[in-house]
C-alpha cells in the first residue's frame, strides 16, 4: 500500500513539472467531479486556483517562507506577534537536542504541515525525529498540490518556543479570510485537535455565515473573543498588499501571536463549504484575467 501510494505521488509529481495547470485540473476533478473553469472562473475554489496558476509567484515566496515572513511582521511593527525563536538551521546535523528546553516546536519553513511539537524532551526519539526532519527537508512541497510559490523557499528548520496555555481550553485559531485587503471571513475551528474537528466560517461582526453546515453543537456568543477587532485590525493591514490571502492567528491566554499567511488554503479545494457558499465567496475576488500571463513553470525543480 505504502509503495502504491508512493508511486501515486512520483507520477503526480511529474505531472505537476510538466504542467502545473493539467495538474491543477487533475486535482479540481477528483475534488469537486467536474471542471476547473480558469478562462471564466466565477467560484472561490476556482478563482483561487487561477491566483495560484498565474498571479505573481516570485512575489509569494517572502511572505510564505517562515523566516523570511518574520522580517515582514517587523517591518509592520508586529515582532510583538512573533513566537520566540529557540534557533534555525539549515542543516539537521547541527540540531543539538540535548540544548533544547524541555517543550518546543519545530518547523519546516518550505511547506505546510512540516511541524513537530514536543512536550516533552525526554519522550522524545532523537532518532526518529531526525529521520522525520529528513523527510520533510527533502519533500518539494510544490509538487504535492501543484502550488508553485512554493518551490523557491529554501528549506531550513525554524526551531520555536512552545506556547502553552494556562488551561487547555483557552487557546484557539483565528483563520481570517482576506480579499483584496480587507477581512470578510472568519473560519474558527470548533473541537480542534479531535475526530470531531470542524470549523465554522463567521462574519467580522462575528454571525454565522451558514457556509458551512455545522454538526457539532456551537453557541456562537461564548466563543467571541475580547481581541476581535485587534485579531481584524491586524489582518486587514497583513493583507494589504494582496489579491487574496488567508491570516492565520492564535490567543493563547489572551494574548495574540501570528502564525501564517496562506495564498491556497487546502490547496484550493476545501469542500466543506457548500455549492452556494463557493459562488458567494467568489464573488469578492476580482481578477486581472485579461493581463494574463503564462501560468508558472515548475519544471526547474530537480526534486
Amino acid at each position: 500500500m505504502q509503495t502504491t501510494l508512493k508511486a501515486k505521488r512520483f507520477t503526480f509529481a511529474q505531472i505537476v513539472k510538466l504542467s502545473p495547470v493539467f495538474a491543477s485540473k487533475l486535482l479540481f476533478w477528483k475534488t469537486f467531479k467536474h471542471s476547473l473553469n480558469l478562462d471564466n472562473p466565477q467560484t472561490f475554489s476556482e478563482k483561487l486556483m487561477w491566483l495560484k496558476l498565474f498571479e505573481d509567484v516570485e512575489f509569494k515566496v517572502r511572505f510564505t517562507d517562515k523566516v523570511k515572513m518574520r522580517e515582514y511582521m517587523i517591518a509592520l511593527g508586529y515582532s510583538h506577534l512573533l513566537v520566540p525563536i529557540i534557533g534555525i538551521f539549515e542543516e539537521i546535523e547541527d540540531i543539538i537536542f540535548e540544548q533544547l528546553p524541555r517543550k518546543f516546536v519545530m518547523k519546516c519553513t518550505h511547506g505546510s504541515g512540516f511541524t513537530i511539537v514536543c512536550e516533552n524532551k525526554r519522550e522524545l526519539d532523537y532518532q526518529k525525529t531526525r529521520l522525520q526532519l529528513a523527510e520533510m527537508m527533502a519533500t518539494n512541497y510544490a509538487l504535492i498540490n501543484a502550488e508553485p510559490h512554493y518551490l523557491k523557499i529554501k528549506p531550513r528548520i525554524i526551531i520555536e518556543k512552545y506556547i502553552e496555555p494556562s488551561r487547555s481550553d483557552i487557546s484557539n485559531a483565528y483563520k481570517i479570510h482576506c480579499f483584496h485587503g480587507e477581512p470578510k471571513i472568519i473560519e474558527l475551528a470548533l473541537k480542534r485537535n479531535t475526530r470531531n474537528e470542524q470549523s465554522v466560517m463567521l462574519t467580522p461582526d462575528w454571525e454565522d455565515t451558514g457556509y458551512i453546515e455545522k454538526k457539532l453543537p456551537y453557541e456562537i456568543s461564548e466563543s467571541k473573543p475580547k481581541q476581535l477587532e485587534d485579531l481584524l485590525a491586524i489582518a486587514k493591514k497583513l493583507s494589504k498588499p494582496f489579491t487574496y490571502v488567508r491570516v492565520d492567528l492564535n490567543i493563547v491566554d489572551e494574548k495574540i501571536y501570528f502564525n501564517k499567511l496562506s495564498f491556497t488554503p487546502d490547496a484550493c479545494l476545501n469542500i466543506d463549504i457548500h455549492e452556494q457558499a463557493n459562488r458567494e465567496l467568489g464573488q469578492w475576488l476580482e481578477l486581472n484575467i485579461g493581463k494574463r500571463k503564462q501560468p508558472i513553470s515548475i519544471a526547474r525543480s530537480k526534486s
